[in-house]
């Protein structure tokens, strides 16, 4: 998968933090805080600006950030593929059935 090798590659620590300043004035545990409102975009537009920055510019910050993009969208092509087969889903519902579960509709 191309998307875990860069992944990994972005992991990597640099020996040297070459950004010794906070970028958008918050620390990294402040950023990683807010990550998942920011890419819902349900921030504030200053703070939401601030968190971007950090997000976008941080050695530390950005792999976890390009991750979570690819996995939202690895999740997001996942759910086009659709319902499954109706053979499948009699299957399960079957299964169920017989060991007491109640579906539902």
């Amino acid at each position: 998968m191309r998307w875990a090798d860069e992944l990994r590659r972005l992991l990597r620590r640099p020996k040297k933090d070459p950004m010794p300043e906070e970028p958008g004035g918050l620390s990294c545990q402040e950023a990683a805080e807010r990550l998942f409102e920011w890419l819902d975009g349900e921030l504030e537009p200053e703070l939401g600006a601030r968190v971007g920055e950090h997000l976008e510019t941080c050695a530390r910050c950005y792999p976890w950030l390009v991750f979570e993009r690819s996995f939202r969208a690895a999740v997001a092509g996942a759910a086009r593929v659709g319902r499954a087969p109706e053979a499948l889903r009699r299957r399960i519902l079957s299964q169920l059935e017989q060991e007491g579960s109640d579906p539902g509709p």
